[in-house]
């Protein structure tokens, strides 16, 4: 007799999650906010899920949409899209490489290039972690077409320091904070100096083999490959020898010998430590907790649990229901990150306005994410979203006197530095810095991407035979994702149509005791990676054309450019 078959496992859906919020909310006589319209909606769906503002005939389409399922179709439309992997390679990128700093045996782009091949492939979740923390092989490619697997670039960031490489791994995919026992016994929590070396031991087998003599320049080729014991080099370091030996013991004390250990999963790799450990990572309950609320705070601006790498008993959960619910379904989804993300997306909190609600304090934070919270863009976010804005990067290719990659590899150093936000910290309101305030109304990339070289948004729009009127919502469009008020065409419209003399041309209602730089926009700061492009920005002469040019400018400065809201 044949078994019965095995029931499919119920998809948690956003409305089971939306009716544990109103209980909870009903409970704490919580007044929600209201929904938000559909363009604000639009525009934050594209910017979690995909880092970029909606291009304008998506927005105007969503507009016109009238069917009522259009937000699912929506995020639908944009999982299936490149955008979506490339973005969160970038995501992982960041997180895992660190800022822009080069390492000579790190390729970031081979990193990248495997990360976001992962994710277009939608591989699961616990299958990419498995692969990253198991990584073998070489980390570039060259001449002689020697298969490349860009995962070991992760591991050759920590070659030397294998005592961060498993605190950061412990960290970033069970939420453990196990590095606070490094030194000396954790005072508040149960991790002994002990459990963090044989912890530490399970990733001092892993071996970089370098492919290049020490004086070759640049980026080094390299081979990571596992090797029977703790690396010689490691043992002779006094620290690091009391972490050599060891027992590889995972954190709930579980040996790691070999891929046996973690119960013979068919991803498991016998013979090493590494594939034990990354088997028992992938395995463990933490391990889709950890998921869920670092996912669920990067759309909602807060985790179940904060910060969001930080789970412990002494750090509970706000809503463990519906934390526990989220990770039984990814679990029981074979870890589908664009499941999750898309049950997430579409819950009613997500779709709730930044508004507060009656009774609600704007300056506090939203009690159990009963109203959205305005996040600031991340430096790649950001970033891209000037360059899709202004199309300024086309521009300067026109110009053909820059090599506008390396132009943008600087520009996104300047900006990581400068526009990084820990998104792994709780804040409820953001302010924003000096620097950043500045580097928008005096930026070279702001500046230019507001001009109107050949080949920007603003040339072909203050040239074009468009409207006064279409030429504001065109602008809109491009930069904010949405049509301009009622109040706001109104008073751009008779701006572009009466634009003041040059001499005095200002914007109307710029930022406060701030003016846009007048004339060419001389460079001032060397460090400026746009500081000789800005030499041969030429003067606008024309008042039409320079009215538009005060328009782009003052959407690229607005809190709402720089925000997801």
């Amino acid at each position: 007799m044949l078994p019965a078959p095995v029931a499919a496992a119920p998809e948690l859906s956003a409305r089971d999650i939306d009716q544990a919020l109103h209980a909870a909310w009903a409970q704490q006589a919580i007044e929600p906010s209201s929904r938000v319209d559909d363009a604000t909606f639009l525009r934050r769906a594209w910017l979690d899920l995909a880092g970029v503002v909606p291009p304008p005939d998506t927005v105007v389409r969503f507009a016109g949409d009238r069917s009522p399922d259009k937000r699912r179709a929506a995020v639908a439309e944009i999982l299936a899209g490149p955008r979506w992997a490339e973005h969160w390679a970038n995501v992982w990128e960041r997180l895992l490489l660190g800022p822009l700093v080069k390492i000579p045996v790190v390729d970031r782009d081979a990193f990248h290039e495997w990360m976001r091949s992962a994710l277009a492939s939608n591989l699961p979740y616990d299958q990419l972690v498995y692969q990253l923390v198991t990584a073998t092989g070489r980390n570039q490619s060259d001449d002689d077409d020697e298969p490349v697997n860009g995962a070991v670039n992760w591991l050759l960031r920590f070659r030397g320091v294998p005592e961060d490489l498993a605190g950061t791994t412990s960290r970033v995919f069970l939420g453990v904070q196990i590095q606070c026992a490094q030194c000396h016994d954790h005072k508040t929590e149960k991790w002994k100096q002990q459990d963090f070396q044989k912890f530490a031991a399970c990733f001092m087998r892993a071996q970089t083999v370098p492919l290049d003599g020490p004086m070759m320049k640049g980026l080094k080729r390299a081979l990571v490959r596992d090797i029977d014991r703790p690396l010689p080099r490691f043992m002779k370091d006094n620290d690091l020898a009391l972490i050599g030996r060891a027992t590889p013991t995972a954190l709930d004390g579980t040996p790691m010998v070999d891929g046996s250990a973690a119960g013979g999963t068919s991803q498991t790799a016998k013979g090493t430590v590494r594939a034990s450990v990354a088997a028992w990572i992938t395995t463990n309950p933490s391990f889709a907790r950890e998921a869920v609320n670092r996912v669920w705070a990067h759309f909602l601006g807060r985790g179940f649990v904060d910060p969001i790498d930080d789970i412990r008993p002494s750090n509970p959960s706000e809503a463990p229901e519906i934390e526990a619910a989220l990770a039984k379904d990814f679990t029981e989804k074979h870890y589908d990150l664009k499941h999750l993300m898309r049950t997430v997306a579409l819950s009613r909190a997500y779709g709730l306005s930044t508004v507060p609600a009656t009774g609600q304090d704007p300056k506090t934070s939203p009690v159990l994410w009963s109203r959205f919270r305005a996040k600031p863009l991340g430096p790649n976010e950001l970033l891209d979203a000037v360059f899709d804005a202004t199309a300024v990067d086309d521009a300067l290719r026109r110009l053909g006197r820059f090599n506008v990659e390396e132009l943008t590899e600087r520009l996104r150093t300047l900006y990581g530095f400068v526009f990084d936000v820990d998104e792994e910290f709780d804040r409820p309101t953001f302010e924003g810095t000096i620097t950043q305030a500045l580097i928008g109304l005096n930026g070279r990339l702001v500046a230019g991407g507001s001009t109107a070289l050949p080949g920007t948004a603003v040339a072909r729009v203050a040239r074009s035979e468009m409207t006064d009127a279409q030429k504001v919502e065109a602008l809109y469009l491009r930069t904010l994702g949405r049509k301009p008020s009622a109040d706001e065409l109104g008073t751009w419209t008779k701006y572009l149509a009466n634009p003041p003399a040059l001499a005095e041309t200002e914007p109307p209602k710029p930022p406060p005791a701030q003016k846009k730089p007048a004339g060419p926009f001389r460079p001032k700061n060397p460090n400026d990676p746009l500081a000789r492009v800005g030499e041969r920005i030429p003067e606008t002469r024309d008042p039409k054309i320079a009215a538009v040019e005060d328009l782009m400018w003052t959407l690229l400065n607005s809190s709402e450019f720089v925000l997801n809201h």
